[in-house]
């Protein structure tokens, strides 16, 4: 039996669109132990009526898995597999769910059954399931990242040093939004001087977040290529930004596509953050959960291991 996590994940943090992402203290546990025949899932948590009722080759740790199971070849998977599933992290609120049950799938599997994957075979099988790197790679390797592809489509990826006195507050509102519906809303071509904007707020991001320059994350989480074809789906939000921003405590953003509202700031100003999020959710009528979370620094990390 092996005993895994996957941290969930905040993608975008404003500017850094499809290649910034962030790995949070809020996990998916998967437990796998093998079993006579066949494939048995159970679910815990969050989520947990949702995918009970699906038919188990429709979820995304079914799939993931099978994707590992093709690589070794049917006589070692004669026997079949009992994953049991303890997820903490809210399902479509733009905080990584997908992603970190394709990540959970395919190293559990590769875990397992003592598969020798590089990380770079991992995040191009996972990948194939999830087209956002910048939740996949996080939700393996942890902390914060910068991923990308190379001129022959390889992915890459980076490390950067991530403040340990970061603080990650989270708005999850009682409602969801399709990441596919609100790719949808965003437009083909933007002006290049949107591009100049959303270029120099990233490296801006980056500088800040390495040397701890909470001065400018206010500016430095500014957003013109997505955030505004999405925050008209999300009722109160832009007054929360504008809040959020006016205090000079703290950088505001969508995580991901949303609905879910993440601010960076440091370790302090989580209770004033906090309060203007469900303040301002709950005078537009939305109902929210506030977490204040410290980044993941370990990504995908075996916890138990036992023959």
């Amino acid at each position: 039996m092996i005993k895994i996590r996957v941290p969930a994940t905040t993608a975008n943090l404003g500017p850094g669109f499809d290649c910034l992402g962030l790995a949070l203290k809020l996990y998916l546990k998967l437990e796998i132990e093998e079993i006579e025949k066949g494939l048995v899932i159970e679910y815990q948590g969050e989520g947990a009526e949702k995918f009970s009722a699906k038919k188990k080759e429709d979820t995304l740790i079914w799939k993931s898995t099978e994707l590992v199971l093709k690589k070794i070849g049917q006589d070692k998977s004669k026997k079949g597999l009992k994953i049991r599933v303890l997820n903490e992290i809210p399902i479509t609120r733009g905080l990584g769910s997908s992603a970190s049950a394709i990540i959970g799938g395919i190293v559990g599997a590769a875990k397992f059954y003592d598969i020798d994957l590089t990380n770079q075979e991992m995040l191009k099988l996972a990948l194939s399931l999830e087209g956002h790197m910048d939740n996949i790679v996080p939700a393996l390797i942890g902390g914060l990242t910068l991923a990308y592809k190379t001129s022959r489509e390889e992915i890459k990826w980076t490390r950067i040093k991530t403040p340990l006195d970061l603080r990650v507050v989270v708005a999850i509102p009682d409602f969801t939004l399709s990441t596919g519906e609100m790719r949808k809303a965003l437009p083909q071509k933007i002006a290049l001087s949107e591009a100049v904007f959303n270029l120099s707020r990233s490296a801006l991001l980056v500088n800040a977040l390495q040397n701890s320059d909470w001065d400018v994350l206010a500016e430095a989480m500014e957003d013109r290529l997505h955030q505004p074809y999405r925050t008209p789906f999300i009722p109160g939000i832009e007054d929360m930004f504008l809040k959020i921003k006016k205090t000079g405590l703290a950088g505001v953003a969508l995580s991901g596509s949303g609905p879910s509202v993440i601010s960076l700031t440091k370790v302090g100003s989580e209770e004033a953050i906090s309060k203007i999020m469900k303040d301002t959710f709950l005078n537009a009528g939305i109902i929210c959960r506030v977490l204040v979370l410290e980044a993941d620094l370990d990504g995908t990390k075996l916890i138990a291991y036992s023959v």
